[in-house]
């Protein structure tokens, strides 16, 4: 894999995120680019369906010439990821694990040599996945799975913004609560280090190991500092 060409594509579809983009097209050209980049046969970008243990097809981007069995994209690895929120990888359809057998079998009498499922993942909660097919194993030429999983994320983040309609004040808005949360935060810091006669710095790690052991944010936690129910 030219490793230049995914950087490229990486800088632009974050670019494109700072504009008022339209969310279809943005993840027509997510899921288009991972193919390229990736040397793909076919790329499919898929979201949770409302039954738990399916999924519904948002775009896909087939290579020239091929044509994909579409009821792959319904079987259970695929389904697995976006449920689940965790990375498949077959990287050979003839030699699969006894477990993805059949999945396997359809897949190498539709041409394809293997796959890698990367989950659409947002604080923490599965949303889809970006399942990507091979004509030839996967390491029989670079391909990086980290840039799969990049993509993966540019969408689920692309997904969680469709419904903004005004991006500049919403990100105003987030801001103007980051730095509220931030005076917060330093008031809190202050009172720690006063009482245990120690460093801001110190302090901040003492709010940050708090806020995770009670798995809160840091904003959070400050906020009980403040108002004495820690």
């Amino acid at each position: 894999m030219d490793t230049s060409l995914p950087q490229v594509t990486i800088a632009e579809i974050t670019h494109v995120l700072t504009t008022n983009y339209d969310s279809h097209n943005l993840l027509e050209s997510i899921t288009d680019r991972t193919r390229q980049s990736l040397t793909a046969a076919w790329c499919v970008l898929l979201v949770r369906a409302t039954d738990p243990a399916g999924v519904e097809v948002v775009c896909e981007s087939v290579a020239p010439g091929f044509s994909p069995h579409r009821d792959l994209v319904h079987s259970r690895p695929v389904a697995l990821s976006a449920s689940t929120g965790s990375v498949v990888m077959i990287d050979d359809f003839k030699i699969a694990s006894h477990r993805w057998t059949r999945f396997a079998d359809a897949a190498a009498l539709s041409g394809l040599g293997a796959c890698r499922i990367f989950p659409l993942r947002l604080a923490g909660q599965p949303l889809g996945a970006l399942a990507v097919f091979t004509a030839d194993p996967w390491n029989s030429r670079p391909r990086g799975s980290a840039y799969g999983q990049s993509m993966a994320d540019l969408a689920a983040i692309t997904l969680s913004m469709s419904g903004i309609d005004d991006r500049a004040e919403a990100a105003t808005v987030a801001a103007q609560h980051i730095l509220s949360s931030r005076a917060v935060i330093e008031q809190a810091a202050g009172m720690v280090a006063e009482y245990d006669n120690s460093s801001i710095t110190a302090a901040m790690r003492v709010l940050a190991a708090q806020a995770k052991a009670r798995g809160s944010t840091i904003a959070q936690y400050a906020e009980q500092v403040v108002e004495g129910r820690r």
